[in-house]
């Protein structure tokens, strides 16, 4: 456990100071920007104060309506109402609801206290990480490198929830075989109050003991997504909005099938959106075969709780919706848990094709801020 801390804290430096660059360096100093607001949504006049960084013919992205979340957690004023999606939303409160209450209700300290609380996700995360690598017989210190995970750079980048459900799952592995089982406990619990994918690593392990015929232990973990049942009880009752998900998301590959019809326009010349689009197809790929990976040790499932999730998260991602699949960073941040499990599992005397998916998803993702990395290097140079 002490040979994890100095990676981890790394691996967290590495992600502050990634922010703090990009913030001084692309949007200004103004560190609203990482939320990434839309023009085409008007901001709430309750903000108006912090002069929030709106990116121009944009409709924004998820990180806009978590920063709402986290200044209005029980959607009483018209920070919540401005939530564009807020049935969807509202449920995923760990993150949002971890800033507020970090910042004791302060208005003026949630922003700061909400990428603290993203950076302690990063932590832990590592951390964790850290100690499946010494299991699997890896140095530690290469988990410095989760910074660079798909859901870790994306919610550095928009400071959406995936980074800290992904970090859960890391910790569902360590505990799941090992340690105290009240920490398994805690982390189940907070993973199904991080988004509705959350609720994967408990059915997991629940379906695990059910298989070991531990009837009173898999009820008992249960249980841990209780919490998560009332909150989304309280946001379907008092939280206005409409339906939280449609049929059509639940039409298994319909998703898939309909982002390889239509590719991503993307406003550059013929020979750009050819490479792009390149980086497009291998993420895809990736992806298709990290879930195929999962659906091939379909007759191993049930064997291991980490085995198990990895299905689950197959499963889950089948039913993505076709905008899901054709946005670079959605399936890669959502994804990921699947993705790093593969990855990690190929080490453990798992097929060694398990570590090609997230070698295929991240040069897209990496690709993604590369504008934000060259205004760095602009404005040091200069």
């Amino acid at each position: 456990m002490r040979r994890a801390w100095v990676p981890a804290l790394i691996c967290t430096l590495l992600g502050l100071s990634w922010q703090l660059l990009t913030v001084h360096y692309n949007y200004g100093g103004n560190l609203t920007a990482l939320f990434c607001t839309g023009s085409n949504i008007p901001t709430p006049p309750s903000l108006d104060g912090e002069h929030i960084y709106v990116f121009p013919n944009s409709g924004g992205y998820d990180g806009q309506s978590y920063h709402y979340v986290a200044h209005d957690p029980l959607c009483r004023s018209d920070i919540g109402r401005a939530v564009p999606d807020p049935s969807i939303r509202y449920r995923r409160i760990l993150l949002p609801g971890m800033a507020y209450l970090a910042a004791l209700g302060r208005q003026p300290w949630i922003d700061v206290s909400y990428i603290a609380c993203n950076l302690g996700f990063l932590f832990v995360g590592s951390w964790w990480l850290a100690r499946l690598l010494i299991r699997l017989g890896i140095h530690p210190w290469f988990a410095a490198f989760y910074v660079l995970a798909p859901a870790s750079l994306i919610s550095l980048d928009r400071l959406v929830v995936d980074l800290a459900l992904t970090s859960l799952c890391l910790g569902f592995a360590v505990y799941a075989s090992s340690g105290p089982k009240w920490k398994l406990y805690a982390v189940l619990v907070a993973a199904a109050l991080c988004r509705e994918s959350g609720f994967l690593p408990t059915a997991a392990y629940a379906l695990d003991m059910l298989c070991l015929r531990r009837f009173r232990q898999s009820l008992l973990f249960t249980t841990a997504i209780l919490p998560a049942v009332a909150w989304n009880v309280y946001v379907s009752l008092w939280i206005p909005g409409g339906p939280a998900f449609e049929l059509r998301y639940f039409i298994p590959v319909w998703g898939v099938i309909q982002s390889l019809g239509s590719p991503t326009a993307y406003p550059f010349g013929p020979v750009t959106n050819a490479a792009i689009r390149a980086f497009d197809s291998l993420e895809l790929a990736g992806v298709i075969l990290a879930m195929a990976l999962a659906f091939r040790d379909l007759r191993k499932a049930l064997d291991e709780p980490v085995r198990t999730a990895c299905l689950l998260w197959a499963v889950f991602g089948l039913t993505l919706s076709a905008s899901t699949w054709t946005d670079c960073y959605a399936t890669a941040r959502i994804l990921s848990p699947l993705l790093l499990f593969g990855f990690l599992r190929s080490f453990a005397g798992g097929q060694k094709l398990g570590r090609l998916p997230l070698a295929m998803v991240v040069p897209r993702v990496w690709l993604e801020i590369t504008p934000q990395v060259l205004g760095v290097l602009r404005g040091l140079w200069l």
